[in-house]
């Protein structure tokens, strides 16, 4: 899965999110940036090779109580 290229462009906010959306102008995008580049009323396609991460196994937390 291809990173997305605007969170690679910033190193400092941490581990880049895997790229999902297909954007108007061709390029790919995470949802965060997706939204923030062409907002909430652009229809989203995602990309071909595009594969969600695997769910968490039965019984994990995501750490909050």
């Amino acid at each position: 899965m291809p990173a997305c290229p605007d969170c690679e462009a910033r190193p400092e906010l941490g581990t880049p999110s895997m790229a999902r959306w297909l954007g108007p102008d061709g390029g790919i995008y995470c949802s965060l940036h997706f939204i923030q580049k062409f907002g909430h009323s652009e229809r989203l396609v995602k990309i071909a090779d595009y594969e969600p991460p695997p769910t968490a196994p039965e019984g994990a937390t995501s750490g909050t109580a």
